[in-house]
Formats: C-alpha cells, structure tokens, sequence
C-alpha cells in the first residue's frame, strides 16, 4: 500500500492487485475540500495495464473502485481519454559541451527510434537563445534531417533557464492542448547566460505544473564547466522533482549514446499510458473527512491500476 502526504504535484502512484490496493493520503489542494464540495462530483485519471504491461482498453465502470475513508464512492462516469506525449528537446550546443555534440546526435538518433512514431517532435538549440530547428513534427524524415543540424555556436553561453521559462508559456498559451507535454533538456555545467528572473521562474515552475508538464534533464559534466551546483542543475532537480520528471548528471560524452535512448523508452512507456486511460468522475460517500484517505483501484485480477489527479502519468 502507496501512501503519499501533502504532495498534489507527485499525484497518485500505482499499485497492483484485484481489490482496492492503492492508498493515498493528500493533506492540501486539490483534495482538501469543504464540506459542500465534498458532496459534489470528483475526477481523478487511470491506466490500467495487464499483466504483460498492455493497456486495458475495454474498462467498465464496475471495473473501478475509489473508496473514501473505507467507504465505496459512486463511479458516475468512465471516459476514455487518448490524449499523447509531445515532446520538445533542448540542446545545449554551447561552448562548453561543443566537443560532445556529434555524440549528442547519435544518441539523439537513438532516442528518436524509441519514441513512437505518432508523437510530434520539436528541436530546439539553447547557445545565445533559444532557437528553433524544427517545430513539432511527427515526420520522422524531418526530424531526423533536423538532429544533423545541431551544430556548436563556439564562444557561446547556454539559455537552459530563458527555454524553460519561453516553453512553459507556450504551453500556457495553447487553449486547445490535448496532449501532455513532455521537455527534454540536453544541457552541460557550462556557462549559464539566462536572463529571466526569479518572478519568472516561479511562473514557469507554476505554468508547467498547471499544464501537466514533466521535465527531464540529462546534464553533463565538462572540464570547463562550472561543476554539478550550477544554475542548470538547481533548477533542473527542482524542476525534475516538482513535474514527476527526472535529472541525471554523466561524466562523459560518449553516455548520451547511452543514456538518451533509455531516455526515449521511458517516455514512450508514458505515451503508451496516457493515451490509453479514463477519466472517472465519481460522487464521494457521504460523512467523508476533510482529510480522506482515497484508495483506487480496480475489481479484476492480475491488472495493475496508474491513477493520478490530473492524467500525468510519471
């Protein structure tokens, strides 16, 4: 049994079994509610896999269970939801990771074989600013045209924190977003020429947050770098940790053949995930907490059961 406290950003975890297996205990928003609002409808998001790790696409709602307390809510609605990974990647072709950058292409080439052929892709540089080698695309000829045009900007800082606070508006700013946001950022302990300041940050931080964003960030170290406590790394795990994301720190170049495409499975896993789950829309139980305990899961055996607030799965 999964118990999590006081956490909405990590969400709900998983948990396998036949019962109602998955126990979580949220002691601030979005749970914590009035006693009206308790009385009202709730939703929260599952995927549901077999035992081979396959989406379950053929759920009903007597399949579902989320318990309040100990006490069986009312399922009011499943709703299949198919929204996609899209992913934008970041790369720092500055100078100080400028020697790396023809191993970064071929573990970039890599990463791109793992990841499924419908999501949309976007590569961008991050020397001097952020700038665009192609928009999201799922054309695979394309993409992979546009990983031979990263090339070093010799002399030149990287803008890791200027990205994320331009990305994580753009995601903001589109009104009709059916897909989960997914940025990878290549970077290096170089020079960090970011202009953006803390108001900003705490915006991007919020905006990522609120859009179902996750942020992985794969950084590395370089003899004329600044070392593992630069900029790109505080606000890499602080990003990383705050949108169930990742950062890993490599000692060597020749580990983004490596590291990038075990990258590109992870995430291809989420989109497997997110693009086959449900929405539940249930009625609490009456005389529930301020504070409930609220278990998921589901009534058939050997399923294992991924439910969050928002859809995002980890």
């Amino acid at each position: 049994m999964t118990q999590l406290r006081n956490n909405p950003i990590a969400g709900l975890r998983h948990a396998a079994g036949a019962l109602l297996v998955l126990a979580i205990i949220i002691l601030g928003a979005p749970w914590t509610t009035s006693p009206v609002a308790l009385a009202q409808d709730q939703v929260l998001f599952v995927s549901v896999t077999d035992g081979a790790g396959e989406p379950v696409t053929d759920l009903e709602p007597d399949d579902i269970g989320v318990q309040w307390d100990g006490a069986e809510s009312e399922i009011r609605e499943l709703e299949p939801i198919d929204w996609p990974v899209r992913l934008t990647v970041f790369v720092d072709n500055g100078e100080a990771g400028r020697n790396s950058i023809p191993l970064v292409r071929d573990g970039l080439r890599a990463f791109l074989q793992e990841i499924p052929d419908d999501v949309e892709v976007a590569f961008l540089t991050l020397a001097r600013q952020p700038r665009w080698i192609t928009r999201h695309t799922a054309d695979r000829e394309e993409l992979t045209k546009a990983i031979d045009l990263i090339v070093p900007d010799a002399g030149a800082s990287a803008r890791y924190l200027d990205a994320l606070i331009e990305e994580a508006g753009r995601i903001d700013d589109d009104d009709e977003r059916e897909y989960f946001p997914v940025i990878v950022m290549i970077a290096t302990d170089g020079a960090e020429g970011s202009t953006g300041q803390q108001r900003a940050f705490q915006q991007m931080g919020d905006r990522l947050v609120q859009n179902s964003a996750t942020v992985h960030t794969r950084l590395l170290r370089t003899s004329s770098g600044t070392g593992a406590g630069g900029r790109a790394t505080q606000v890499g795990t602080t990003i990383g940790e705050g949108t169930r994301g990742s950062f890993e720190t490599l000692g060597a170049g020749s580990a983004w053949v490596t590291l990038l495409p075990q990258l590109g499975a992870d995430i291809a896993r989420k989109h497997k995930l997110v693009s086959n789950q449900y929405r539940v829309t249930y009625r609490p139980p009456d005389g529930a907490s301020q504070q409930p305990s609220i278990s998921v899961g589901t009534t058939r055996s050997g399923l294992q059961v991924f439910p969050t607030t928002d859809g995002n799965v980890p």
